[in-house]
């Protein structure tokens, strides 16, 4: 049987449990000429150290709508006691090229996961900026 003093904090790994999170837009811009925008969100999580964003994911794209519900859910691990800096940039796409910075920015919001969490029903409304 351990007790505690077997534990060793060098050893152990910090507490998280699994987050999941669905994304939905409203009233998006419509920068589209003959049908409404093709919206995708990108998923950027801020490093600790680094403070560099870096992609940590994408939803799908849906066609010629202002007020998306993806489908695709952004699963992280939730961190207790540290800062998870989460920024979601929602694009029109309107070619099949990956690279984000072809399409046209929509907006972002900027978040934390805490905000979420903690937040009543673990649910979060922001306008994009």
């Amino acid at each position: 049987m351990a007790s505690i003093g077997d534990f060793d904090p060098l050893q152990a790994s910090v507490p998280a449990t699994k987050i999941e999170i669905t994304v939905s837009c409203r009233n998006l811009l419509d920068v589209d000429t003959f049908s409404k925008s093709d919206p995708v969100v990108v998923l950027f999580i801020q490093g600790i150290g680094s403070k560099e964003w870096r992609e940590y994911g994408r939803t799908e794209v849906i066609e010629n709508t202002l007020n998306p519900d993806f489908v695709r859910k952004f699963v992280l691990d939730y961190f207790f006691e540290e800062k998870q800096n989460l920024r979601f940039d929602v694009y029109n796409v309107d070619s099949r090229s990956t690279n984000i910075s072809k399409h046209d920015f929509l907006g972002q919001i900027f978040v934390t996961l805490g905000e979420i969490i903690g937040s009543a029903g673990s649910r979060v409304e922001k306008s994009v900026t």
